[in-house]
Order: structure tokens, then C-alpha cells, then sequence
């Protein structure tokens, strides 16, 4: 029965990530991701202590107690991580999928139809593009003030340029195909041509960015965070205890910015991973 089981387990694996030469980037980045949200999912059942109340050992280094240490305050820092992923993949998650569910379309339009709109969109994207995607979040979070569904706003928008650009150059290849000439010459409306034809064909790329735009979210979460941006005292976040570890450091302390950044580098390369490994998984082959 066991064998049986893994068998199935191993035929739906490959099939779902076929073998490749970044195969191992996929699996290793799911890993790290995966073990990111059981922590998001189930914080409860593994921080050891309350994130928002002191412990009582103040400024303690990491040791069997504590394993992260505590902070200032006397606050669990691996509890604080551990509550702290909840924030982090709630807002990363709800901007990256707006930003896509906004990019995708526009850039399917865009590049289907032409003409006088596709021009209008392309310079409004591209103007937006040309910004540092932190810049330009701090500056629309620093318009709508300090809050989780602001900072969410902020990130969506930073990010729908990046969907817009790759739709748009994909659908441009694509609508040019035999298969979409055929259906066009058969009478299909053009909603149909680019939901039935078009759109499927773009799924991988689709997938790539979302994996790659997420890795670049989770830093741009960690700066508005930083800065203020995002939560306020005692609700953990990563970069918010990174912020307030910082002073801390000349005097030695270490750990009150370590392991929140630690984390930050950590499931940013998880989602760099997959959006790697899918990549080359999906890159349409290449003459050795």
C-alpha cells in the first residue's frame, strides 16, 4: 500500500514539475515555502511563548530557552518570527495576486488589439516601470498612510507594470500563431480567441513571474515595514523588528536583527527558486 502511494506521489511530482535541469530549484524553493506557511498556518503550535508579552529575560542571547533570543522588551524572538510570517505572507500574497489580476488582463488587450490603446498603456506602464518598485511603494504608502491594506495597495501597484509588460509580449507572439489565425477564420469573437487560445498558452509565464514578483515583494514588504509602513508596536513583523532591533546592534546585540532578516532572505529565496527553476523547467528547449 505504501509502495502503491509513492508510486502516485512520484507520477503526480513529475507531472506536475517535469524533469529538468531546474527541477531541484523548484523542490528546494517549494520546501522553504511550504515550511514558511505551516509556520503562518499553525503559529500556535509552534511558538513557544506569547509574541507580544515580555518573558521577563530581557536582551537574552539565543540559547535552549530562547532559541532566537528575546528582545528589549523581553519578547520571544522566535515566537515573534513565527507570528511574524502571518503579516508577511497575508500582505505579499494579497498584493502579488491584485497586481497579477490586473496586469494580465490589460497586457492580454494590450498586445491582442493595438493600436492607440496599446500605446497609451505600454508609456503608462513603462512610466510607472521606470521607478524603483520601494521607491514607488514608500511614496504610495506614504500617501495613504501607515496600514496592512495600504501597504497591500502600495505593492499591487508597484508590481502591475512587471504582469503587463510580460503578458503583452507574450500575446503578441502568440496571436500571430496558425492556431489563432484558424480560430479567427472560423468566426470566433476576439473575447473567445483570448480566453480559449491565447490565454492557456501563457499560464507558465504567468506562473514564472508571479514566483519571481513574490521573491521581489517580500523585500519590498520588509522596507515599508522598516519604515513604518505596515504595523505598529507589539504586532510582529520581520521588518518592523528589524527596525527596532537596529539600534541595538552597536552595543552588541545581534540576534534582534539577525533572525527577523534571516527570515526575509529566506523566503524571498524560496519564491526566487521556484520562479528559477520553473523557468528553466518551461523554457522551450535550446540547442546544446
Amino acid at each position: 500500500m505504501n509502495a502503491e502511494v509513492n508510486n502516485l506521489a512520484t507520477r503526480f511530482l513529475k507531472f506536475l514539475i517535469p524533469e529538468a535541469e531546474g527541477r531541484w530549484m523548484v523542490l528546494a524553493g517549494m520546501a522553504i515555502v511550504f515550511a514558511v506557511v505551516f509556520m503562518a498556518a499553525f503559529p500556535q503550535f509552534i511558538a513557544p511563548y506569547d509574541p507580544t508579552k515580555s518573558t521577563g529575560d530581557i536582551l537574552k542571547p539565543p540559547s535552549s530557552k530562547h532559541l532566537m533570543g528575546t528582545d528589549n522588551l523581553g519578547r520571544d524572538i522566535f515566537s515573534r518570527v513565527i507570528y511574524g510570517s502571518r503579516v508577511v505572507l497575508l500582505v505579499v500574497f494579497s498584493a502579488s495576486l491584485a497586481s497579477m489580476s490586473i496586469g494580465i488582463p490589460l497586457g492580454l488587450i494590450s498586445g491582442y488589439f493595438g493600436g492607440k490603446l496599446d500605446r497609451f498603456l505600454s508609456m503608462l506602464m513603462d512610466s510607472m516601470y521606470a521607478f524603483p518598485s520601494l521607491i514607488l511603494a514608500i511614496a504610495i504608502a506614504a500617501v495613504l498612510g501607515p496600514s496592512i491594506l495600504n501597504a497591500m495597495v502600495a505593492i499591487s501597484v508597484v508590481y502591475v507594470p512587471t504582469y503587463f509588460r510580460m503578458i503583452r509580449g507574450q500575446t503578441l507572439s502568440v496571436k500571430s500563431r496558425l492556431f489563432v489565425e484558424a480560430a479567427r477564420a472560423v468566426g470566433a469573437s476576439n473575447a473567445k480567441i483570448m480566453l480559449r487560445y491565447i490565454l492557456p498558452n501563457l499560464v507558465p509565464t504567468v506562473v514564472v513571474v508571479f514566483s519571481l514578483s513574490v521573491a521581489d515583494a517580500i523585500l519590498t514588504e520588509a522596507g515599508l515595514s522598516f519604515l513604518g509602513f505596515i504595523v505598529t508596536a507589539p504586532t510582529p513583523d520581520w521588518g518592523y523588528d528589524l527596525s527596532a532591533g537596529k539600534p541595538y546592534l552597536p552595543a552588541g546585540y545581534w540576534w534582534m536583527i539577525t533572525f527577523p532578516g534571516m527570515m526575509v532572505m529566506l523566503l524571498a529565496l524560496g519564491f526566487a527558486l521556484i520562479g528559477e527553476g520553473l523557468s528553466e523547467v518551461y523554457a522551450p528547449r535550446r540547442e546544446r
